[in-house]
């Protein structure tokens, strides 16, 4: 609070000195000027003339524009500059490292490339699927990587209506997605191949995300009910990371595992 007050009586002194400097500057410069005016002496003598009034002017003019940038102009810019800094550390806390509006502008290479374990939380997921097939192919070819897809249970018929309704589909169609998808990652299992999982879980998502290893990748649905560009972020150590982390811990608890052998036939 003494801190706040010192601050304030700091300020405020700065503040009438910056003025009272540049109204004497400003009364000087008239005196200066009134004297070009009215001196008998520098009549014949108009360069001294010229000088003297426009010293005077400069002194007019320098001084109200130093109480203008002092009172105004310096602190709007310091607010915005403030302001960007601001929003440039709350992104930076937020864990933040790429924004866009196509998802397919993300990295998706190099997090394959780079990755140990890979969650996938996904409504279906046939585009992301196809494109990704042989990164999915070569990431689960090896014996110490992990992956969990984590899928809406086609058995539950309100989720599959929400979905349906959201997609513009009907829930057939929807739901044979899903056991697609599902049946799609079981294949991909085998006895030297990656430690693959699939869940079932009631209830429809409200975003997608991509976890691998320490980077979350999340896009959002839009509620158009027609396929565009949504957001898509991607995301390091920060406040968003730990949130969407959180998310995957949750959706973990509130999901069944899936036998492979059952998917891989087409019976779970």
């Amino acid at each position: 609070m003494r801190r706040d007050i010192d601050s304030t009586l700091a300020e405020k002194i700065t503040n009438y000195s910056t003025v009272l400097l540049a109204l004497l500057g400003v009364v000087l410069g008239l005196a200066l000027m009134v004297v070009a005016a009215s001196w008998d002496s520098l009549a014949s003598r108009d360069w001294q003339r010229s000088l003297v009034n426009e010293l005077g002017g400069l002194l007019v003019v320098t001084g109200g524009l130093s109480v203008l940038w002092d009172l105004r102009g310096k602190r709007d810019l310091i607010r915005e500059v403030l302001a960007k800094v601001r929003v440039s550390s709350e992104v930076q806390a937020a864990g933040v490292v790429q924004m866009t509006m196509n998802w397919m502008d993300i990295e998706w290479d190099e997090h394959f490339k780079s990755a140990h374990e890979i969650d996938v939380f996904i409504s279906y997921g046939s585009s992301w699927r196809k494109l990704h097939w042989p990164r999915l192919q070569e990431f689960t070819a090896k014996k110490r990587n992990k992956l969990r897809i984590f899928l809406p249970d086609p058995k539950d018929e309100s989720t599959m209506k929400v979905l349906a309704q959201r997609y513009d589909y009907t829930p057939e169609k929807i739901q044979a997605s899903v056991l697609e998808m599902a049946h799609e990652m079981a294949t991909l299992s085998g006895p030297d191949s990656a430690d693959i999982r699939v869940y079932y879980r009631a209830g429809d998502p409200t975003f997608t995300c991509y976890r691998f290893d320490e980077t979350v990748l999340v896009t959002l649905y839009s509620h158009k009910r027609q396929r565009g560009s949504v957001p898509a972020i991607a995301l390091t150590d920060g406040t968003f990371k730990d949130y969407f982390l959180a998310e995957l811990e949750a959706i973990h608890g509130q999901s069944v595992e899936v036998p492979l052998a059952g998917l891989q036939k087409g019976t779970a």
